[in-house]
């Protein structure tokens, strides 16, 4: 029986194709050295958590014995201002020995973070967007001024959809299957504005503990499938 699960209909998803249907745009999307295709052949394709996952988790204490119990593929998240749900590629939920944890996944090839905040904070409304994140995340507006807005969003993501189920742990966490890794150095940016610093790939971030919830950063290096 899967565990996986398109959000927006709960359908369960048995075969990594059975989620191009749920994409943005399933025609484009849906192609090998893209990111939607690459992580739900990586994901459903292991039935569980995949192995170059699992090693990076293994390098945290808390996520070490992590177990999958459900992922929910393009998992919308109400950010509580006006304006569009962040839309994560894959939003888990995991066992973890302290109790249930979430894993809030951003699947990554060459595609970037998206604009980076002072080009994107562009009307009313999205200043107040912005403002309302960075006191969720504890970042001033001008720090978060030179991040990229995506990773602000996705983490945000994480951490509402933690306090959502009661879970005392979160993690966003990149899966890279960029074969030059590319847009590390915007993620170790915002890993350092975070004070939470990576460092270097394949590693968790110390947490920061935020509304109660101790949230952390990952990126996991990955090759494309065959």
């Amino acid at each position: 029986m899967s565990r996986f699960y398109a959000a927006a209909s709960l359908k369960a998803l048995t075969r990594p194709e059975d989620t191009r249907p749920f994409l943005a745009d399933p025609k484009r999307h849906w192609k090998k050295g893209y990111s939607a295709f690459e992580l739900a052949t990586s994901w459903i394709g292991a039935a569980d958590i995949p192995a170059p996952v699992r090693d990076v988790l293994g390098t945290c204490p808390v996520f070490a014995q992590a177990k999958l119990i459900t992922g929910f593929f393009e998992r919308q998240t109400n950010l509580g201002t006006p304006g569009r749900p962040s839309q994560t590629d894959l939003l888990t939920h995991v066992w973890l020995p302290s109790g249930v944890g979430v894993i809030g996944v951003e699947g990554k090839c060459e595609e970037s973070f998206g604009p980076i905040v002072r080009e994107w904070n562009t009307s009313p409304g999205r200043q107040a967007r912005l403002a309302h994140l960075c006191a969720m995340l504890g970042l001033s507006i001008e720090v978060a001024s030179s991040l990229r807005y995506q990773l602000i969003h996705r983490t945000a993501a994480a951490l509402i959809e933690a306090r959502a189920v009661k879970a005392s742990s979160a993690l966003m966490l990149v899966h890279s299957f960029s074969p030059r890794q590319t847009w590390f150095n915007d993620f170790a940016d915002f890993s350092d504005a975070m004070s939470t610093p990576i460092g270097a790939k394949n590693r968790i971030s110390a947490e920061r503990t935020l509304s109660g919830v101790d949230i952390r950063l990952g990126w996991v290096s990955d090759k494309p499938c065959d």
